[in-house]
């Protein structure tokens, strides 16, 4: 997943081909993602939400210079929020996108 400020909103878009930023994605028990930002000077925060998709849960913060490898844990379907800040902006500087995955049973 690559989560990126861009102009006046923030992406995030799966290593799908044709994946549009938000597209829903499926994955398997035991899938690992990686959460990276190809944007310079990037740093984001994801939020699957109080239930623990991923192993470890919790948020998932990284940045340009930080990937973050979590592996999917719980199935069923989730909304997340990401969210996207480039270092040294002052005004504008963070943006946040929303998706949606679901971590199937098997």
């Amino acid at each position: 997943m690559n989560v990126k400020r861009t102009g006046n909103s923030a992406s995030s878009t799966p290593s799908i081909p044709d994946a549009k930023s938000g597209s829903l994605f499926c994955l398997k028990p035991g899938t690992k993602v990686i959460w990276k930002s190809t944007g310079r000077n990037t740093g984001f925060l994801v939020d699957v939400g109080p239930i623990a998709a991923f192993d470890p849960d919790g948020a998932i913060i990284g940045g340009s210079a930080k990937d973050v490898t979590v592996v999917a844990k719980t199935p069923g379907c989730y909304k997340y929020s990401a969210g996207a800040c480039v270092s040294g902006a002052i005004y504008g500087m963070c943006e946040t996108t929303y998706g949606e995955l679901i971590i199937t049973s098997h």
